[in-house]
């Protein structure tokens, strides 16, 4: 079986005490946040899933040379999501 797996990138805002925000410009209400850089990617991921899984059209994605970062630390980083596996996660999950 094949499998939809995206790659999106994400902003990483540094709060303190490694927590981060992360968004994905290119996702509306792709949006969340973790402590530490391991949890924070897998938040990441699974929000980009939630987000895309039971899309037909997917947002255009913006390559990380066209993203604006603001000057306080945040950082660009590319997210991926098995698209497939989230739809098998989320049968009748509505965001």
């Amino acid at each position: 079986m094949s499998h939809r797996i995206v790659t999106y990138p994400a902003i990483f805002k540094p709060l303190g005490n490694d927590v981060y925000v992360i968004n994905f410009p290119d996702v509306k209400g792709g949006i969340t946040e973790g402590e530490g850089l391991r949890e924070s990617m897998k938040m990441a991921a699974d929000t980009l899933a939630s987000r895309l899984y039971n899309k037909v059209e997917l947002p255009k994605c913006s390559k990380e040379s066209e993203i604006h970062l603001p000057d306080d630390g945040s950082f660009i980083a590319p997210v991926s999501a098995d698209l497939t596996e989230a739809s098998r996660d989320r049968i009748n999950y509505e965001i």
